[in-house]
Order: C-alpha cells, then structure tokens, then sequence
C-alpha cells in the first residue's frame, strides 16, 4: 500500500528552471556546484538602470542648456544627411543606367 503524504509540501524543480527563489526561471546562473548567481546578476541589472537614469538626466540638461543650439545642429545634420543620401541614389541611378547602355550597346554589336 502506498502512502500519501499530507503533512508537509513538496517543492518540485522544473526542469531548467532556478531554484533558489529568485523567479528568474533559468539554470544559467547556477555554476557548476549549483550556486546561485542571481544576486550578482540582479546587482548587474540594478548598474544597468543606474547608467540608463542618470544618461536621461545628462541629456536634460544638454537639452535645458544648449536645447536651441542642438535643434539647429540636428537640421543642419538632417539636411546634409538627405542630401548625400539623394546624391547616392542618383549616382546608383546613373551606374544602373550605364550599366544598362553598355550591355545595350555590346549586344547590339553581336549583330553586326
């Protein structure tokens, strides 16, 4: 007769996922002896945020104090961007173009 055991639960590991607590649900910051990693990954992601907030309050104040200076920048950016982008395209145009003439032009002379 088998028993059923009521009296205490059983925490199941899922197959791949961490079983330290963490909810982080992967393996992969388990070393090999199985110590958790998580803490420093965690601590890893907390740097992260830490770079990205204070980034965001850098480019407030570039912004509160040369905001002006900046929008005039990006235009002149902007506008010679298009423009190379424009002379580009013309120059694959007239490539396409000449490529075109001279298979043209060399087939044509098959016939003489």
């Amino acid at each position: 007769m088998s028993e059923y055991c009521n009296s205490h639960s059983h925490e199941h590991e899922h197959e791949g996922s961490c079983s330290c607590g963490c909810g982080c649900g992967s393996k992969s910051h388990h070393d090999s002896e199985g110590s958790c990693h998580c803490a420093e990954k965690f601590l890893e992601i907390a740097d992260e945020a830490w770079r990205e907030v204070l980034k965001e309050k850098i480019k407030a104040k570039i912004l509160a104090k040369k905001g002006e200076h900046m929008e005039k920048l990006a235009e002149i950016i902007a506008v010679a961007n298009g423009a190379k982008w424009k002379y580009k395209i013309s120059a694959k145009t007239k490539i396409h173009e000449f490529k075109d003439n001279l298979k043209e032009f060399l087939s044509s002379c098959d016939e003489h």
